[in-house]
């Protein structure tokens, strides 16, 4: 990451403590000539849209904290082609959340800092704001404590007051970061016939006739959404926008964009438009396999994969928005069959994330965000042969970014303690979750994400030329070799216990530790149980390809997604059984089998 070192000062108003707030800012300057670039560097927390001379510079800027603990992202842009010789103006409205989520730290204040060097303008006591009178937070139905931000209100009977001298700040938003990924997608307004072509993120804009102090709001049909597998019964609400109407008519548009498939609106409304918006990369065209059942799985795939990319790779954009790191494990190699090359940027952001926001030695597994915490299997996957930093190297040919991994990967590992068999204990820390509902093996599953990490460790060590960690990776090794079998071989399957696990027979293979003298019984395990769910059914699928049973691959598959496969949804839900979300980033298991596998 590039860090920027600004002279220019952070500003509000007097008062940087409320939420949901939003402030205009305006800067009048004169200049002569206008030069051939004007870099500006602006920062804020959390959102901010500029215009330069009455033209749009900037819709929806800004990116979640954090880069580095307690640090923020400041956005790159050459505004040279709005300016004007003579007098200029800039105009930035932000939006301070004031609370974070699993994809948000809140810094606690709200603030702006705004550079630019060549034109000799630099945020501080000059610049002048208010607080935007037509924006407030709504009354009841109060968005889930899973993601940061809120329900906006505007009153389209609000107008203008007046301008005063910001108020300037020492920093405590921490050293500031180049955005690393591009700045989001908008594209051009279409009219709305009821449905949208797809699920996609998207702002609104509408007419409605009405009486001063009517109200309308306008949701998603996503506005609310159950948990996965054992939290199904609870409701999630997420973001809805609402306006107060003048009397007659009233033009309005949503400011921040929501996801679904369709939009939902409380009133009669007229002429109404979308703009879809998101990450700035394409999905490539798909291949086709010549079966078209398949072929609408891969679609649904690329779908669910890019509408769960914007600041950061989510498991959802419409309950949680969190970077799980399992489930970025299982998108990682979607991204490089799916999306065009600017998506690899997330991915490196996605690594950053994970390493740089470590707490101490312990790679955690939600990061950015409030609520991140540890996922022992999932940070095992992660670090694995298989799992993101691994899929990421392979695909891309980028060693480099192992040379900041290497010691943090070694450094976990070594937090897991052996117990008198010569194995892994499973680490009770944080959320010790392998996969949702039943009959889960987490002693056989913890020694093979473990032992398929050390791989990694032990391929990265001769990458970035480090031998200091040999003897304890190489010891590690070893000792799990030689009783991995011994413990927990049954004669017809791998087994800790009394009850079968197809995600831990599975894993036994993927991580090698299966000799290939046992696949044709591990292959009947895999293809007649059926424990795991989403997440884990990738992995189910990945060994039996890898043992050669591809086309038994494919059977399971097309009979556990079938109902995501033809169900109404142009996304991939979050569980085989229909539960959950309707878009889910570990549901895209299949185009990954269907092209490093199947065609």
């Amino acid at each position: 990451m590039k860090k920027i070192d600004l002279s220019a000062k952070w500003i509000w108003l007097d008062d940087n403590k409320r939420q949901n707030d939003f402030v205009l800012f305006r800067k009048d300057f004169e200049i002569e000539d206008i030069p051939e670039k004007a870099t500006a560097y602006i920062g804020v927390d959390t959102r901010y849209w500029m215009k330069i001379n009455g033209r749009k510079a900037v819709t929806e800027g800004g990116l979640y904290r954090e880069s580095m603990p307690g640090c923020g992202y400041v956005d790159e842009v050459d505004i040279a082609r709005f300016l004007k010789k003579g007098k200029n103006r800039i105009e930035i409205l932000a939006w301070y959340y004031g609370r974070g989520g699993r994809n948000n730290v809140d810094s606690g204040s709200a603030g702006l800092i705004f550079e630019c060097r060549e034109l000799g303008v630099f945020s501080d006591g000059t610049f002048v704001c208010q607080r935007h009178p037509a924006y407030y937070t709504p009354e009841h139905e109060n968005n889930a404590y899973l993601y940061g931000g809120g329900n906006v209100g505007f009153d389209n009977n609000a107008r203008l007051g007046r301008f005063e001298k910001a108020t300037e700040y020492e920093n405590v938003w921490g050293d500031t970061y180049l955005r690393p990924i591009p700045m989001f997608r908008y594209s051009k307004p279409r009219k709305y016939t009821g449905k949208l072509p797809y699920g996609m993120w998207y702002t609104v804009s509408f007419e409605a006739q009405g009486k001063a102090g009517d109200k309308i709001r306008v949701y998603s049909d996503r506005y609310e959404t159950h948990g996965g597998p054992g939290d199904e019964m609870h409701t999630y609400k997420g973001y809805f926008n609402e306006f107060t109407l003048k009397d007659g008519l009233n033009k309005l548009s949503t400011i921040s964009p929501v996801f679904g498939e369709k939009i939902v609106f409380s009133g009669e409304v007229s002429n109404v438009r979308y703009i879809e918006t998101g990450y700035d990369c394409d999905i490539k065209e798909l291949k086709k396999t010549g079966d078209k059942l398949l072929d609408k799985l891969i679609e649904k795939a690329a779908r669910t994969l890019y509408v769960c990319m914007r600041d950061n790779f989510m498991d959802c954009p419409d309950r949680e928005r969190g970077q799980w790191i399992g489930d970025v494990s299982v998108q990682m190699p979607q991204v490089f069959y799916l999306l065009s090359d600017s998506a690899q940027l997330l991915v490196k952001k996605a690594i950053g994330d994970f390493i740089n926001l470590r707490k101490g030695d312990v790679l955690v597994g939600n990061v950015p965000g409030n609520h991140a915490g540890e996922l022992p299997a999932q940070s095992l996957n992660a670090i694995s042969e298989i799992g993101m930093i691994a899929s990421y190297v392979e695909y891309s040919g980028d060693t480099e970014i192992l040379k900041d991994c290497f010691e943090p990967m070694v450094r976990y590992l070594m937090l897991y303690e052996m117990n008198e068999e010569g194995l892994v204990k499973n680490r009770i820390s944080g959320w010790p979750w392998f996969d949702h509902l039943y009959n889960i093996d987490a002693d056989v599953l913890v020694n093979a994400w473990y032992y398929s990490a050390l791989k990694f460790a032990k391929k990265t060590a001769k990458i970035v030329n480090v031998t200091r960690f040999d003897a304890f990776i190489g010891q590690r090794m070893d000792t799990i070799e030689k009783n991995f079998d011994r413990c927990f071989w049954k004669g017809e399957f791998y087994a800790s216990g009394d009850f079968v696990d197809d995600r831990a027979n599975a894993m036994a293979v993927l991580s090698g530790l299966c000799g290939k003298d046992k696949y044709e019984k591990v292959r009947k395990i895999l293809l007649t149980v059926f424990c795991s769910t989403v997440y884990m059914e990738n992995y189910v699928l990945m060994a039996l390809c890898e043992m050669g049973y591809k086309e038994d691959a494919k059977r399971r598959m097309m009979s556990r997604y079938y109902n995501l496969a033809v169900n109404e949804n142009s996304t991939l839900w979050e569980d085989l059984f229909i539960l959950g979300t309707k878009n889910h980033a570990w549901s895209g298991a299949p185009a990954t089998i269907a092209y490093k596998y199947l065609t």
